[in-house]
C-alpha cells in the first residue's frame, strides 16, 4: 500500500484518496485541491468551468471533491474529465497525469476488493445461519421420542440436502466471483482502450489544428511580404533609391541610422530642412517621414562612420564610390516621380539689333548734293528744309 493513501469506509465498498506528492508551503496537496483552488484563485465558478469545458457540473465538482462514486459505472472518463479541467484553468496536466492514472487504478482495485469482500461476508452468514439451525435441532433430538426421532431422521436427511445446496450455493458464488473479476479485466482493457482512442482523436485533431495554424501564418507571412516596401537604386545615379509599393494607408516612413560616433544630421523634405540641424545625435537617430505625392528626402551624416541606415526595416546601403573622408555621406530617397524643382521666369533682355534707329527724312545724299556739284538754297528752300527736321 502507497504510504500517501487513505481508507475509508462507504455504504458498500471501501474507498481511497491518494495524496499527490505536491509540496506547497511545506504542506502535501492533492491534485484535486491544486484544481479547485486554481478555479478559487481565478474567481471562476464550477458553472463557468463547465460552460468553457462542457462537462457536467456534478462532475467538476465530484474531482473537487474526490467523490469518484459519480463515475463508477465507467471510470475511463475520470481522466478525460480531469484532463480536460485542467486545460480550462491552465494547470500543467502532464504534471498530475501519472498520478491520476494511479488514484483511477487504485480506486478501481479497492472497489473490487470491497465487493469481493461483501460477496464472501454474505456466503459466511448464509453458512453462519444454518449452522446455528442444525446446532439448535440437534439439542432438541434427546427430549424427542420415538416418532420425534423418526421425525428427526427425515430432518436430517432434509438437512443433509439442504446442505449440499448450500455448498452448491458457495461453489456457485466462487465462480461467480471468478466470472466477475474476469468482467472486470475486461472492463478494464476496454476502458484503457477508450482512453487510447481518445487520445489518438485528441492528437489528431491538433495535428489538424497545428496544420491549419502553419497556413494562416505562411498566408499572412505572404500577404505581409506583397505589402513591404520596395528599396530600388534609381539607376545613373549614386546613393539615390526609389521607394516603392507603398500602401494607400501608409502615411509614414520610420528612418533608423546608427551613429558609432557623434555626429549631425540633416534631413530634407522637397530641399526644406525638417529636423534640428544644431543637435549632435549619437546611439540611434530615429525620424518619421512623413509622406506626400512624388517628393524627395534628403538624408545627410556630418561625420560618416560606417552608418546602418535603414527604411521601415529595409537596409539602405552607401556607396564610397566618389565619397571622400570627411565630407558628408549624403543619400536621396525618392517617392513617386521625386520633387521638381518650380522653374523660375528670367527677365527678357532686349537686344539693341531689335530695334531700328535709322529714321527715313525722304531725302539721299544724292538729292542733296549732286556729285561734283554746289548745292545752295534760297531763303525760302532753307526755311523748307529747315521746317523738315
Amino acid at each position: 500500500m502507497h504510504p500517501f493513501v487513505n481508507n475509508y469506509s462507504t455504504s458498500w465498498y471501501s474507498c481511497f484518496e491518494f495524496v499527490i506528492i505536491n509540496f506547497k508551503g511545506g504542506v502535501l496537496v492533492a491534485y484535486y485541491h491544486i484544481l479547485k483552488e486554481r478555479r478559487t484563485n481565478l474567481k471562476l465558478s464550477i458553472q463557468d468551468v463547465s460552460n468553457q469545458t462542457r462537462l457536467a457540473p456534478q462532475y467538476i465538482q465530484a474531482i473537487e471533491e474526490h467523490n469518484l462514486d459519480v463515475f463508477s459505472d465507467d471510470l475511463s472518463f475520470v481522466r478525460y474529465f480531469v484532463h480536460a479541467y485542467s486545460d480550462a484553468i491552465g494547470v500543467n496536466w502532464q504534471a498530475i497525469s501519472d498520478e491520476v492514472d494511479v488514484d483511477v487504478n487504485e480506486f478501481a482495485h479497492q472497489r473490487d476488493m470491497a465487493l469481493t469482500m461483501a460477496q464472501r461476508r454474505m456466503v459466511e452468514q448464509m453458512a453462519s445461519v444454518q449452522k446455528t439451525k442444525k446446532t439448535t435441532k440437534k439439542k432438541k433430538k434427546s427430549s424427542l421420542g420415538w416418532f420425534q426421532k423418526h421425525v428427526s431422521r427425515t430432518s436430517s436427511s432434509l438437512n443433509a440436502n439442504q446442505t449440499k445446496i448450500i455448498k452448491m450455493l458457495v461453489l456457485i458464488g466462487i465462480i461467480g466471483l471468478g466470472v466477475l473479476s474476469l468482467i472486470n479485466v475486461g472492463l478494464r482493457s476496454i476502458s484503457n482502450q477508450k482512453l487510447a482512442t481518445q487520445q489518438e482523436l485528441r492528437e489528431e485533431q491538433l495535428s489538424k489544428k497545428e496544420q491549419e495554424t502553419n497556413k494562416l501564418a505562411n498566408q499572412r507571412k505572404k500577404a505581409k511580404e506583397a505589402q513591404a516596401l520596395v528599396v530600388d537604386k534609381i539607376s545613373g545615379e549614386t546613393n539615390a533609391y526609389q521607394l516603392s509599393n507603398i500602401q494607400s494607408d501608409v502615411k509614414t516612413l520610420d528612418l533608423s541610422i546608427t551613429l558609432p560616433t557623434k555626429t549631425k544630421i540633416t534631413l530634407k523634405k522637397n530641399d526644406e530642412t525638417i529636423n534640428d540641424t544644431s543637435k549632435v545625435y549619437t546611439g540611434t537617430f530615429n525620424h518619421s517621414l512623413e509622406l506626400s505625392d512624388d517628393c524627395t528626402f534628403e538624408i545627410s551624416i556630418e561625420t560618416y562612420s560606417e552608418n546602418s541606415i535603414s527604411i521601415d526595416g529595409k537596409e539602405i546601403s552607401f556607396d564610397k564610390e566618389g565619397w571622400k573622408q570627411g565630407e558628408p555621406a549624403i543619400i536621396t530617397l525618392q517617392i513617386g516621380k521625386g520633387y521638381q524643382k518650380p522653374v523660375e521666369e528670367d527677365e527678357t533682355e532686349y537686344e539693341d539689333s531689335d530695334y531700328d534707329y535709322d529714321y527715313d527724312y525722304g531725302y539721299t545724299d544724292e538729292n542733296l548734293y549732286a556729285q561734283g556739284e554746289d548745292v545752295t538754297y534760297g531763303q525760302d528752300e532753307y526755311a523748307e528744309q529747315t521746317n523738315n527736321y
